[in-house]
Protein backbone atom coordinates (compact mmCIF):
# COMPACT_ATOMS: atom_id res chain seq x y z
CA UNK A 1 0.00 0.00 0.00
CA UNK A 2 1.30 3.45 -0.92
CA UNK A 3 1.35 6.36 1.51
CA UNK A 4 -0.67 9.41 0.51
CA UNK A 5 1.41 12.57 0.19
CA UNK A 6 0.55 15.41 2.53
CA UNK A 7 2.15 18.60 1.22
CA UNK A 8 2.89 21.86 2.96
CA UNK A 9 4.04 25.15 1.45
CA UNK A 10 7.72 24.48 2.10
CA UNK A 11 7.53 21.00 0.48
CA UNK A 12 5.91 22.44 -2.64
CA UNK A 13 8.44 25.26 -2.91
CA UNK A 14 11.25 22.71 -2.72
CA UNK A 15 9.75 20.95 -5.72
CA UNK A 16 9.91 23.98 -7.98
CA UNK A 17 12.46 23.78 -10.77
CA UNK A 18 15.51 25.94 -10.18
CA UNK A 19 16.53 28.61 -12.70
CA UNK A 20 20.06 29.31 -13.89
CA UNK A 21 22.10 30.42 -16.88
CA UNK A 22 23.31 28.45 -19.88
CA UNK A 23 27.00 29.17 -19.40
CA UNK A 24 27.21 28.18 -15.74
CA UNK A 25 25.52 24.87 -16.59
CA UNK A 26 27.64 23.91 -19.59
CA UNK A 27 25.13 24.87 -22.32
CA UNK A 28 26.21 26.99 -25.28
CA UNK A 29 23.77 29.94 -25.37
CA UNK A 30 24.55 30.55 -29.06
CA UNK A 31 23.14 27.12 -29.94
CA UNK A 32 19.92 27.99 -28.10
CA UNK A 33 19.84 31.47 -29.65
CA UNK A 34 20.21 29.98 -33.14
CA UNK A 35 17.43 27.47 -32.40
CA UNK A 36 14.97 30.15 -31.20
CA UNK A 37 15.87 32.51 -34.05
CA UNK A 38 15.36 29.67 -36.54
CA UNK A 39 12.02 28.78 -35.01
CA UNK A 40 10.89 32.37 -35.50
CA UNK A 41 12.33 32.74 -38.98
CA UNK A 42 10.98 29.43 -40.29
CA UNK A 43 7.67 29.70 -38.38
CA UNK A 44 8.14 26.39 -36.55
CA UNK A 45 5.08 27.11 -34.43
CA UNK A 46 6.54 26.94 -30.90
CA UNK A 47 4.06 28.17 -28.28
CA UNK A 48 6.33 27.62 -25.28
CA UNK A 49 9.49 25.69 -24.43
CA UNK A 50 11.88 24.92 -21.58
CA UNK A 51 15.48 23.73 -21.75
CA UNK A 52 16.93 22.17 -18.60
CA UNK A 53 20.49 21.17 -17.71
CA UNK A 54 21.68 19.83 -14.36
CA UNK A 55 17.99 19.79 -13.28
CA UNK A 56 17.87 23.54 -13.74
CA UNK A 57 15.97 25.66 -16.30
CA UNK A 58 18.62 27.43 -18.39
CA UNK A 59 16.32 28.84 -21.11
CA UNK A 60 12.58 29.25 -21.48
CA UNK A 61 10.29 31.23 -23.70
CA UNK A 62 6.67 31.57 -24.73
CA UNK A 63 4.46 33.51 -27.11
CA UNK A 64 1.38 35.24 -25.70
CA UNK A 65 -1.23 34.13 -24.90
CA UNK A 66 0.75 31.12 -23.64
CA UNK A 67 2.95 31.02 -20.57
CA UNK A 68 4.61 28.30 -18.49
CA UNK A 69 1.43 27.87 -16.42
CA UNK A 70 -0.99 27.54 -19.34
CA UNK A 71 -2.61 24.12 -19.46
CA UNK A 72 -1.76 22.90 -22.94
CA UNK A 73 -3.19 19.91 -24.77
CA UNK A 74 -0.52 17.20 -25.07
CA UNK A 75 -2.13 14.92 -27.64
CA UNK A 76 -0.07 11.70 -27.77
CA UNK A 77 2.33 12.76 -25.02
CA UNK A 78 -0.64 11.49 -23.01
CA UNK A 79 0.52 7.98 -23.92
CA UNK A 80 3.80 8.50 -22.07
CA UNK A 81 1.87 9.47 -18.93
CA UNK A 82 -0.48 6.50 -19.29
CA UNK A 83 2.55 4.23 -19.66
CA UNK A 84 3.91 5.81 -16.48
CA UNK A 85 0.69 4.89 -14.68
CA UNK A 86 1.06 1.33 -15.95
CA UNK A 87 4.55 1.26 -14.45
CA UNK A 88 3.11 1.94 -11.00
CA UNK A 89 0.42 -0.75 -11.45
CA UNK A 90 3.08 -3.28 -12.49
CA UNK A 91 5.33 -2.32 -9.56
CA UNK A 92 2.42 -2.77 -7.15
CA UNK A 93 1.66 -6.24 -8.56
CA UNK A 94 -1.86 -5.38 -9.69
CA UNK A 95 -1.16 -5.69 -13.43
CA UNK A 96 1.34 -7.80 -15.37
CA UNK A 97 2.65 -7.07 -18.85
CA UNK A 98 1.72 -10.65 -19.73
CA UNK A 99 -1.91 -10.34 -18.62
CA UNK A 100 -4.51 -10.84 -21.33
CA UNK A 101 -6.87 -7.90 -21.79
CA UNK A 102 -9.74 -10.42 -21.59
CA UNK A 103 -8.82 -11.01 -17.95
CA UNK A 104 -10.01 -7.49 -17.12
CA UNK A 105 -13.04 -7.32 -19.44
CA UNK A 106 -14.29 -10.90 -19.93
CA UNK A 107 -17.80 -9.66 -20.68
CA UNK A 108 -16.55 -8.11 -23.94
CA UNK A 109 -14.79 -11.25 -25.14
CA UNK A 110 -17.19 -14.15 -24.66
CA UNK A 111 -15.81 -15.88 -27.76
CA UNK A 112 -12.21 -15.46 -26.62
CA UNK A 113 -11.10 -13.69 -29.79
CA UNK A 114 -8.91 -11.23 -27.88
CA UNK A 115 -7.30 -13.53 -25.32
CA UNK A 116 -3.91 -13.37 -27.06
CA UNK A 117 -3.78 -9.57 -26.77
CA UNK A 118 -1.70 -8.71 -23.71
CA UNK A 119 -0.93 -5.56 -21.75
CA UNK A 120 2.56 -5.65 -23.27
CA UNK A 121 1.01 -5.57 -26.75
CA UNK A 122 -1.01 -2.50 -25.80
CA UNK A 123 1.91 -0.50 -24.40
CA UNK A 124 4.19 -1.37 -27.37
CA UNK A 125 1.52 -0.71 -30.05
CA UNK A 126 1.63 -4.32 -31.23
CA UNK A 127 -1.94 -5.43 -30.43
CA UNK A 128 -2.64 -5.73 -34.15
CA UNK A 129 -6.03 -4.01 -33.99
CA UNK A 130 -7.39 -1.70 -36.71
CA UNK A 131 -9.12 1.34 -35.21
CA UNK A 132 -9.11 4.74 -36.89
CA UNK A 133 -9.19 7.97 -34.86
CA UNK A 134 -11.74 9.13 -37.42
CA UNK A 135 -14.21 6.60 -36.05
CA UNK A 136 -17.07 8.30 -34.22
CA UNK A 137 -16.80 8.10 -30.44
CA UNK A 138 -19.87 10.17 -29.64
CA UNK A 139 -21.68 8.39 -26.80
CA UNK A 140 -20.01 5.10 -27.78
CA UNK A 141 -18.51 2.37 -25.61
CA UNK A 142 -14.82 2.71 -26.43
CA UNK A 143 -13.95 -0.62 -24.75
CA UNK A 144 -16.45 -2.37 -27.02
CA UNK A 145 -15.02 -0.55 -30.04
CA UNK A 146 -11.62 -2.04 -29.20
CA UNK A 147 -12.79 -5.59 -28.59
CA UNK A 148 -14.98 -5.61 -31.71
CA UNK A 149 -12.32 -4.13 -34.00
CA UNK A 150 -10.80 -6.46 -36.63
CA UNK A 151 -7.18 -7.61 -36.52
CA UNK A 152 -4.72 -6.35 -39.09
CA UNK A 153 -1.95 -8.60 -37.77
CA UNK A 154 -1.43 -11.22 -35.08
CA UNK A 155 -0.73 -9.70 -31.66
CA UNK A 156 2.97 -9.01 -31.21
CA UNK A 157 3.83 -9.22 -34.91
CA UNK A 158 3.52 -5.65 -36.18
CA UNK A 159 3.77 -2.10 -34.85
CA UNK A 160 0.51 -0.26 -35.57
CA UNK A 161 0.06 3.20 -34.10
CA UNK A 162 -3.46 2.92 -32.67
CA UNK A 163 -4.51 5.43 -29.99
CA UNK A 164 -7.04 3.04 -28.48
CA UNK A 165 -4.27 0.73 -27.23
CA UNK A 166 -3.57 3.33 -24.55
CA UNK A 167 -7.23 3.94 -23.86
CA UNK A 168 -7.41 0.25 -22.98
CA UNK A 169 -4.45 0.63 -20.61
CA UNK A 170 -6.27 3.49 -18.92
CA UNK A 171 -9.45 1.41 -18.70
CA UNK A 172 -7.56 -1.55 -17.21
CA UNK A 173 -5.90 0.58 -14.50
CA UNK A 174 -9.20 2.25 -13.61
CA UNK A 175 -11.00 -1.12 -13.54
CA UNK A 176 -8.37 -2.60 -11.21
CA UNK A 177 -8.06 0.36 -8.85
CA UNK A 178 -11.61 1.71 -9.01
CA UNK A 179 -10.55 5.30 -9.68
CA UNK A 180 -9.81 7.57 -12.59
CA UNK A 181 -6.32 7.71 -14.06
CA UNK A 182 -5.86 11.27 -12.75
CA UNK A 183 -6.89 10.26 -9.21
CA UNK A 184 -4.60 7.23 -9.47
CA UNK A 185 -1.65 9.41 -10.48
CA UNK A 186 -2.16 12.27 -8.01
CA UNK A 187 -0.41 10.64 -5.00
CA UNK A 188 2.00 8.59 -7.13
CA UNK A 189 3.23 11.09 -9.74
CA UNK A 190 1.70 14.55 -9.67
CA UNK A 191 1.95 15.52 -5.99
CA UNK A 192 5.50 14.12 -5.59
CA UNK A 193 6.50 16.44 -8.46
CA UNK A 194 4.76 19.42 -6.87
CA UNK A 195 1.88 19.35 -9.36
CA UNK A 196 -1.01 20.32 -7.12
CA UNK A 197 -3.55 21.57 -9.66
CA UNK A 198 -5.49 18.48 -10.68
CA UNK A 199 -4.84 17.84 -14.40
CA UNK A 200 -7.68 17.64 -16.91
CA UNK A 201 -7.99 14.44 -18.95
CA UNK A 202 -10.79 13.81 -21.44
CA UNK A 203 -12.84 10.68 -20.74
CA UNK A 204 -15.16 8.18 -22.39
CA UNK A 205 -18.66 7.25 -21.24
CA UNK A 206 -17.31 4.92 -18.53
CA UNK A 207 -15.27 7.74 -17.01
CA UNK A 208 -12.00 6.16 -18.11
CA UNK A 209 -9.39 8.71 -19.25
CA UNK A 210 -8.73 8.68 -22.99
CA UNK A 211 -5.22 7.39 -22.27
CA UNK A 212 -3.78 7.85 -25.72
CA UNK A 213 -4.78 11.51 -25.95
CA UNK A 214 -6.71 14.21 -24.12
CA UNK A 215 -4.37 15.20 -21.24
CA UNK A 216 -3.77 18.91 -20.54
CA UNK A 217 -0.68 20.03 -18.59
CA UNK A 218 1.30 23.27 -18.27
CA UNK A 219 4.72 23.30 -19.92
CA UNK A 220 6.49 23.39 -16.55
CA UNK A 221 4.58 20.34 -15.27
CA UNK A 222 5.44 18.51 -18.50
CA UNK A 223 9.07 19.46 -17.87
CA UNK A 224 8.94 18.06 -14.33
CA UNK A 225 7.82 14.66 -15.60
CA UNK A 226 10.54 14.51 -18.26
CA UNK A 227 13.10 15.73 -15.70
CA UNK A 228 12.11 12.91 -13.37
CA UNK A 229 12.60 10.39 -16.18
CA UNK A 230 15.97 11.87 -17.10
CA UNK A 231 17.12 11.36 -13.51
CA UNK A 232 16.19 7.68 -13.45
CA UNK A 233 12.88 8.28 -11.67
CA UNK A 234 14.21 10.52 -8.89
CA UNK A 235 12.94 14.06 -8.34
CA UNK A 236 14.33 16.45 -5.72
CA UNK A 237 16.26 13.62 -4.12
CA UNK A 238 13.27 11.28 -3.74
CA UNK A 239 12.35 8.28 -5.83
CA UNK A 240 9.08 8.84 -7.67
CA UNK A 241 9.17 6.37 -10.58
CA UNK A 242 10.27 2.74 -10.38
CA UNK A 243 13.87 2.58 -11.64
CA UNK A 244 13.31 -0.61 -13.64
CA UNK A 245 10.25 0.87 -15.35
CA UNK A 246 12.12 4.03 -16.39
CA UNK A 247 14.79 1.84 -17.97
CA UNK A 248 12.31 -0.41 -19.78
CA UNK A 249 9.89 2.30 -20.87
CA UNK A 250 12.55 4.45 -22.50
CA UNK A 251 14.56 1.61 -24.06
CA UNK A 252 14.08 0.11 -27.52
CA UNK A 253 11.37 -2.54 -27.18
CA UNK A 254 9.95 -2.98 -30.68
CA UNK A 255 10.71 -1.78 -34.22
CA UNK A 256 8.33 0.84 -35.56
CA UNK A 257 8.07 1.80 -39.24
CA UNK A 258 10.77 1.60 -41.90
CA UNK A 259 9.87 4.83 -43.69
CA UNK A 260 8.53 8.19 -42.57
CA UNK A 261 9.79 10.90 -40.25
CA UNK A 262 13.24 9.90 -38.90
CA UNK A 263 12.15 10.18 -35.28
CA UNK A 264 9.36 7.61 -35.68
CA UNK A 265 11.56 5.01 -37.37
CA UNK A 266 14.06 4.32 -34.56
CA UNK A 267 12.00 2.10 -32.30
CA UNK A 268 9.42 2.35 -29.54
CA UNK A 269 9.55 1.61 -25.83
CA UNK A 270 6.59 1.78 -23.48
CA UNK A 271 4.92 5.02 -24.59
CA UNK A 272 8.24 6.64 -25.55
CA UNK A 273 10.08 6.91 -28.88
CA UNK A 274 13.76 6.41 -29.55
CA UNK A 275 14.99 9.23 -31.80
CA UNK A 276 17.51 9.88 -34.57
CA UNK A 277 19.64 11.85 -32.07
CA UNK A 278 22.12 9.41 -30.47
CA UNK A 279 21.24 8.37 -26.91
CA UNK A 280 17.98 10.29 -26.89
CA UNK A 281 14.32 9.41 -26.40
CA UNK A 282 11.19 11.51 -26.44
CA UNK A 283 7.53 11.77 -25.60
CA UNK A 284 5.74 12.95 -28.73
CA UNK A 285 2.35 14.37 -29.61
CA UNK A 286 0.55 15.81 -32.62
CA UNK A 287 1.41 19.33 -33.85
CA UNK A 288 4.78 19.41 -32.09
CA UNK A 289 4.22 18.46 -28.43
CA UNK A 290 7.68 17.09 -27.58
CA UNK A 291 9.65 16.12 -24.52
CA UNK A 292 13.28 15.12 -25.15
CA UNK A 293 15.65 13.43 -22.73
CA UNK A 294 19.29 13.53 -23.83
CA UNK A 295 20.75 10.57 -21.97
CA UNK A 296 24.18 10.97 -20.36
CA UNK A 297 23.85 14.74 -20.78
CA UNK A 298 21.48 15.52 -17.87
CA UNK A 299 19.55 17.63 -20.37
CA UNK A 300 15.82 17.91 -21.06
CA UNK A 301 13.92 19.91 -23.69
CA UNK A 302 10.14 20.26 -23.67
CA UNK A 303 8.12 22.01 -26.36
CA UNK A 304 4.45 22.83 -26.81
CA UNK A 305 3.77 23.88 -30.37
CA UNK A 306 1.23 24.37 -33.12
CA UNK A 307 2.87 23.31 -36.35
CA UNK A 308 1.51 21.29 -39.26
CA UNK A 309 4.85 19.91 -40.45
CA UNK A 310 6.35 18.98 -37.11
CA UNK A 311 9.14 17.05 -38.84
CA UNK A 312 10.70 20.48 -39.46
CA UNK A 313 10.62 21.18 -35.73
CA UNK A 314 12.16 17.76 -35.05
CA UNK A 315 14.96 18.56 -37.52
CA UNK A 316 15.60 21.87 -35.75
CA UNK A 317 15.93 20.03 -32.42
CA UNK A 318 18.33 17.57 -34.04
CA UNK A 319 20.46 20.45 -35.32
CA UNK A 320 20.32 22.12 -31.89
CA UNK A 321 21.77 18.98 -30.30
CA UNK A 322 24.88 19.17 -32.51
CA UNK A 323 26.17 22.29 -30.75
CA UNK A 324 24.21 22.41 -27.51
CA UNK A 325 27.07 21.19 -25.30
CA UNK A 326 29.94 22.87 -27.17
CA UNK A 327 32.13 25.50 -25.50
CA UNK A 328 29.76 28.25 -24.21
CA UNK A 329 29.98 31.54 -26.12
CA UNK A 330 29.32 33.87 -23.22
CA UNK A 331 28.49 36.94 -25.31
CA UNK A 332 25.29 35.17 -26.41
CA UNK A 333 23.89 34.82 -22.89
CA UNK A 334 22.58 38.39 -22.96
CA UNK A 335 21.50 38.15 -26.59
CA UNK A 336 19.49 35.02 -25.81
CA UNK A 337 17.81 36.66 -22.82
CA UNK A 338 16.88 39.67 -24.96
CA UNK A 339 15.50 37.45 -27.75
CA UNK A 340 13.39 35.39 -25.36
CA UNK A 341 12.06 38.55 -23.74
CA UNK A 342 10.86 39.96 -27.04
CA UNK A 343 8.93 37.02 -28.48
CA UNK A 344 5.80 38.36 -30.23
CA UNK A 345 2.17 37.31 -29.79
CA UNK A 346 1.08 34.21 -31.69
CA UNK A 347 -1.45 36.23 -33.70
CA UNK A 348 -1.22 39.61 -35.39
CA UNK A 349 -4.04 41.47 -37.11
CA UNK A 350 -3.48 44.44 -39.40
CA UNK A 351 -6.50 46.67 -39.10
CA UNK A 352 -8.35 49.61 -40.58
CA UNK A 353 -10.61 51.97 -38.67
CA UNK A 354 -13.58 50.31 -37.00
CA UNK A 355 -16.79 50.34 -39.02
CA UNK A 356 -19.00 51.65 -36.25
CA UNK A 357 -21.95 52.01 -38.62
CA UNK A 358 -22.02 48.26 -39.38
CA UNK A 359 -21.31 47.39 -35.74
CA UNK A 360 -24.37 49.40 -34.65
CA UNK A 361 -26.49 48.07 -37.51
CA UNK A 362 -25.91 44.43 -36.57
CA UNK A 363 -25.78 44.99 -32.81
CA UNK A 364 -27.77 42.20 -31.10
CA UNK A 365 -28.99 40.80 -34.44
CA UNK A 366 -28.74 37.04 -34.79
CA UNK A 367 -27.10 35.74 -37.94
CA UNK A 368 -28.67 32.29 -38.33
CA UNK A 369 -26.43 29.87 -40.20
CA UNK A 370 -26.57 26.63 -42.09
CA UNK A 371 -23.60 24.45 -41.17
CA UNK A 372 -22.49 20.85 -41.03
CA UNK A 373 -22.74 18.78 -37.87
CA UNK A 374 -18.96 19.14 -37.51
CA UNK A 375 -18.71 22.93 -37.76
CA UNK A 376 -17.32 23.95 -34.39
CA UNK A 377 -15.22 26.70 -32.84
CA UNK A 378 -12.96 23.83 -31.76
CA UNK A 379 -10.62 22.19 -34.24
CA UNK A 380 -11.77 18.72 -35.30
CA UNK A 381 -8.75 17.10 -33.66
CA UNK A 382 -10.17 18.19 -30.30
CA UNK A 383 -13.91 18.03 -30.86
CA UNK A 384 -14.14 14.49 -32.26
CA UNK A 385 -13.36 12.89 -28.90
CA UNK A 386 -16.03 14.61 -26.83
CA UNK A 387 -18.87 12.44 -25.58
CA UNK A 388 -21.46 15.17 -25.97
CA UNK A 389 -21.70 16.05 -29.64
CA UNK A 390 -20.74 19.59 -30.52
CA UNK A 391 -20.70 21.46 -33.80
CA UNK A 392 -23.71 22.28 -35.98
CA UNK A 393 -23.30 25.99 -35.27
CA UNK A 394 -26.63 27.63 -36.01
CA UNK A 395 -26.22 31.30 -35.05
CA UNK A 396 -23.79 34.15 -34.38
CA UNK A 397 -24.63 37.40 -32.58
CA UNK A 398 -22.37 40.46 -32.53
CA UNK A 399 -23.11 42.95 -29.75
CA UNK A 400 -21.77 46.17 -28.29
CA UNK A 401 -21.60 46.86 -24.56
CA UNK A 402 -21.80 50.23 -22.77
CA UNK A 403 -18.02 50.69 -23.18
CA UNK A 404 -18.27 50.12 -26.94
CA UNK A 405 -16.54 46.74 -26.57
CA UNK A 406 -17.55 44.23 -29.24
CA UNK A 407 -18.68 40.75 -28.21
CA UNK A 408 -19.61 37.61 -30.12
CA UNK A 409 -22.13 34.99 -28.99
CA UNK A 410 -22.59 31.73 -30.84
CA UNK A 411 -24.58 28.55 -30.39
CA UNK A 412 -23.32 25.16 -31.49
CA UNK A 413 -25.10 21.98 -30.56
CA UNK A 414 -26.43 22.49 -27.05
CA UNK A 415 -23.71 24.97 -26.06
CA UNK A 416 -23.99 28.76 -26.03
CA UNK A 417 -20.83 30.79 -25.46
CA UNK A 418 -20.02 34.51 -25.42
CA UNK A 419 -16.57 36.01 -25.87
CA UNK A 420 -15.16 39.54 -25.86
CA UNK A 421 -13.36 40.50 -29.07
CA UNK A 422 -10.03 42.24 -28.53
CA UNK A 423 -10.17 45.12 -31.00
CA UNK A 424 -6.78 46.72 -30.26
CA UNK A 425 -4.52 43.79 -31.25
CA UNK A 426 -4.30 42.56 -27.67
CA UNK A 427 -5.92 39.32 -26.54
CA UNK A 428 -9.26 39.47 -24.80
CA UNK A 429 -9.81 36.39 -22.63
CA UNK A 430 -13.18 34.74 -21.96
CA UNK A 431 -14.14 31.39 -20.44
CA UNK A 432 -16.14 29.05 -22.66
CA UNK A 433 -17.48 25.57 -22.11
CA UNK A 434 -17.98 22.45 -24.21
CA UNK A 435 -19.31 19.52 -22.23
CA UNK A 436 -17.34 19.02 -19.02
CA UNK A 437 -14.26 20.87 -20.27
CA UNK A 438 -13.77 24.61 -19.95
CA UNK A 439 -11.48 26.57 -22.25
CA UNK A 440 -10.00 30.05 -22.23
CA UNK A 441 -10.83 31.78 -25.51
CA UNK A 442 -8.08 34.26 -26.40
CA UNK A 443 -9.53 36.52 -29.07
CA UNK A 444 -8.35 39.27 -31.37
CA UNK A 445 -10.53 41.05 -33.91
CA UNK A 446 -10.12 43.84 -36.46
CA UNK A 447 -11.75 45.28 -39.52
CA UNK A 448 -9.32 44.25 -42.25
CA UNK A 449 -11.32 46.26 -44.77
CA UNK A 450 -14.32 48.56 -44.52
CA UNK A 451 -16.71 45.60 -44.88
CA UNK A 452 -14.81 42.58 -43.51
CA UNK A 453 -14.44 41.90 -39.78
CA UNK A 454 -11.81 39.26 -39.00
CA UNK A 455 -12.03 37.38 -35.70
CA UNK A 456 -9.26 35.08 -34.44
CA UNK A 457 -10.23 32.70 -31.63
CA UNK A 458 -7.45 30.70 -29.99
CA UNK A 459 -8.54 28.27 -27.28
CA UNK A 460 -5.58 28.80 -24.98
CA UNK A 461 -5.45 25.19 -23.82
CA UNK A 462 -5.26 23.89 -27.40
CA UNK A 463 -2.82 24.67 -30.19
CA UNK A 464 -5.30 25.74 -32.88
CA UNK A 465 -6.59 29.14 -33.93
CA UNK A 466 -9.98 29.59 -35.58
CA UNK A 467 -10.39 32.42 -38.08
CA UNK A 468 -13.81 33.82 -38.97
CA UNK A 469 -14.22 36.54 -41.59
CA UNK A 470 -17.59 38.28 -41.40
CA UNK A 471 -17.98 39.70 -44.91
CA UNK A 472 -20.69 42.37 -45.16
CA UNK A 473 -19.72 43.50 -48.68
CA UNK A 474 -23.08 42.31 -50.02
CA UNK A 475 -25.49 42.64 -47.12
CA UNK A 476 -28.08 40.59 -48.98
CA UNK A 477 -25.61 37.69 -49.01
CA UNK A 478 -23.51 37.98 -45.87
CA UNK A 479 -20.73 35.38 -45.71
CA UNK A 480 -18.86 34.03 -42.70
CA UNK A 481 -15.67 32.44 -44.03
CA UNK A 482 -14.27 29.76 -41.77
CA UNK A 483 -10.72 28.45 -41.50
CA UNK A 484 -8.37 27.09 -38.88
CA UNK A 485 -4.72 26.33 -38.29
CA UNK A 486 -3.44 23.66 -38.35
CA UNK A 487 -5.87 22.87 -41.16
CA UNK A 488 -7.27 19.56 -42.36
CA UNK A 489 -5.27 19.33 -45.62
CA UNK A 490 -1.93 19.45 -43.80
CA UNK A 491 -3.32 17.20 -41.08
CA UNK A 492 -4.33 14.61 -43.68
CA UNK A 493 -0.80 14.47 -45.09
CA UNK A 494 0.61 14.29 -41.54
CA UNK A 495 -1.49 11.23 -40.68
CA UNK A 496 -0.38 9.41 -43.84
CA UNK A 497 3.30 10.22 -43.31
CA UNK A 498 3.17 9.39 -39.61
CA UNK A 499 1.70 5.98 -40.32
CA UNK A 500 4.85 5.04 -42.22
CA UNK A 501 3.42 5.43 -45.70
CA UNK A 502 5.24 8.45 -47.17
CA UNK A 503 3.59 9.51 -50.38
CA UNK A 504 5.24 10.28 -53.70
CA UNK A 505 5.34 14.03 -54.28
CA UNK A 506 2.60 13.98 -56.91
CA UNK A 507 0.21 11.94 -54.79
CA UNK A 508 0.90 14.05 -51.70
CA UNK A 509 0.23 17.20 -53.73
CA UNK A 510 -3.08 15.80 -54.97
CA UNK A 511 -4.08 14.78 -51.44
CA UNK A 512 -3.22 18.19 -50.03
CA UNK A 513 -4.60 20.35 -52.85
CA UNK A 514 -7.68 18.42 -53.96
CA UNK A 515 -8.79 15.53 -51.76
CA UNK A 516 -8.20 17.07 -48.32
CA UNK A 517 -9.83 20.43 -49.18
CA UNK A 518 -12.89 18.49 -50.30
CA UNK A 519 -12.96 16.86 -46.87
CA UNK A 520 -12.50 20.31 -45.36
CA UNK A 521 -15.73 21.46 -47.00
CA UNK A 522 -17.54 18.73 -45.06
CA UNK A 523 -15.64 19.04 -41.79
CA UNK A 524 -15.08 22.78 -41.46
CA UNK A 525 -17.19 24.58 -44.06
CA UNK A 526 -17.97 28.26 -44.41
CA UNK A 527 -21.17 29.37 -42.71
CA UNK A 528 -24.11 30.24 -44.92
CA UNK A 529 -26.52 32.81 -43.54
CA UNK A 530 -30.18 31.79 -43.61
CA UNK A 531 -32.62 34.24 -45.15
Amino acid sequence: MRTEFVENGRDLMSKSIRRGSCCENGINPKAVYDFVERAERENLGINSFMLLKNQCVVAEGCHAPYDKNTRHILYSVSKSITATALGFAVEEGKVSLNDSISKFFPEYDRLGLNKKVTVRHLVTMTAGKMISMAKSRHMKDWVKIFFDAPFFAKPGKKFLYVNDNFYMLSAIISKVYGETLVDFLMPRLFLPLGITDKPVWETGIHGYAAGGWGLYLPTEDFAKIMLCYSNGGIYCGKRVLPKSWVEQATAYQVPTVKKGQPDVTRGYGYGFWRTSIPDTYRAYGLFGQMGYVFENRDTVLVINAAVSKDELLSKAVSDLAKNLWSEPEEEYEGKLKELLGSLPDKDYLPSVERNEELERKYNQKALYTKSSAFASMLNVTVSTVFNEHIGNTDRFILSLDKDNELWMTWKEGSFVNRIRLGMNNTYAKSRVGFGDIKFTACTKAAWISKTVLRILVRMEETCQVRQLDFDFTDEKHIIIRNSSFPDLPTLAVHYVDFSGFPLPYGLEKMLKERIAPAILLLGEPNYKIKR
